[in-house]
């Protein structure tokens, strides 16, 4: 089954806005700092660095998803920015469209009604 993507006013910028601000967010976020609690209570053995390496990794991935998301925001940004330019020509072209002659009057349309 194919359904119609409907995209009302305001859509792009609502989820441009919100994946960007949900990739703010996600950069603040730091487990590595638990490898630090675990090295502590655990002294030097094996299970510390793990943990960190685990923290490190996690991090990693985070701040991965941090930059996609920023990406997604920043094309969804650029299509918002294209359409509008794409609006704004469609509406000069339309109002500057040569027609070759002098503006039509009614006289000319009635004109043109009675000989049809």
């Amino acid at each position: 089954m194919v359904a119609d993507l409907v995209i009302e006013e305001g859509d792009l910028e609502v989820l441009r806005d919100r994946t960007r601000d949900i990739s703010t967010r996600l950069q603040s976020v730091t487990v590595a700092t638990a490898g630090d609690y675990i090295s502590s209570a655990v002294g030097g053995s094996e299970l510390a660095g793990a943990g960190r390496a685990a923290g490190d990794t996690i991090d990693d991935a985070v701040m991965a998803v941090s930059r996609d998301l920023d990406d997604f925001s920043q094309s969804v940004n650029d299509s918002i920015n294209a359409y509008n330019a794409t609006e704004n020509d469609a509406a000069v072209t339309f109002q500057q469209t040569a027609h070759g002659g002098p503006a039509m009057t009614m006289d000319d349309l009635l004109r043109m009604r009675e000989e049809q």
